[in-house]
């Protein structure tokens, strides 16, 4: 698969840090899933979410943040970063496949930022997903996505659904 830039854009708000577990331990199991599928290179995480007492633990690892407030913000602030990273991130299709991740509940409920994970994942990106339960019923809006994880596997370095059941 791809050897290759990938950005993590992650609602902190939406998948807060499980029990168990800190930011560094979230990357390097972020990190081993995506290897483990194949996505191996360079990987970058953003968290968004209000200001909180744990930010300088995510800083510290190498986790970049964004403090936006609501969910509006924290979506529209999202589907902007996804659009110029990938302008900093071009595709080489069939070559290099950049891959953008994303980790927001109802992600399928947004048609814009859904609409710009299409045009994305038609120019040669790779889109994966991170959500806390696979329902079926948002399978025929996520046909494009390449790779779909629940949110507890991700978080441990598990692996993906399978999407072809």
């Amino acid at each position: 698969m791809s050897k290759t830039n990938t950005c993590v854009f992650w609602d902190v708000e939406d998948y807060p840090i499980p029990d168990g577990h800190d930011p560094g331990t979230i990357y390097q199991n972020i990190k081993s899933a995506l290897a483990n599928k194949g996505y191996r290179g360079n990987v970058e995480i953003w968290v968004y979410g209000e200001k909180n007492k744990i930010w300088d633990d995510f800083l510290f690892v190498g986790i970049t943040v964004i403090p936006e407030g609501d969910k509006c913000a924290r979506v529209y602030r999202m589907m902007s970063d996804v659009l110029f990273w990938a302008l900093d991130n071009p595709s080489d299709y069939p070559v290099l496949l950049p891959n953008v991740m994303v980790i927001s509940k109802n992600i399928s409920q947004e048609e814009g930022f859904l609409r710009v994970l299409r045009i994305l994942q038609c120019r040669g990106y790779n889109i994966l997903l991170a959500d806390s339960d696979y329902d079926v019923a948002s399978q025929n809006e996520l046909h494009f996505v390449s790779s779909l994880w629940l949110w507890k596997s991700l978080v441990d370095g598990g692996k993906p659904i399978d999407q072809t059941q």
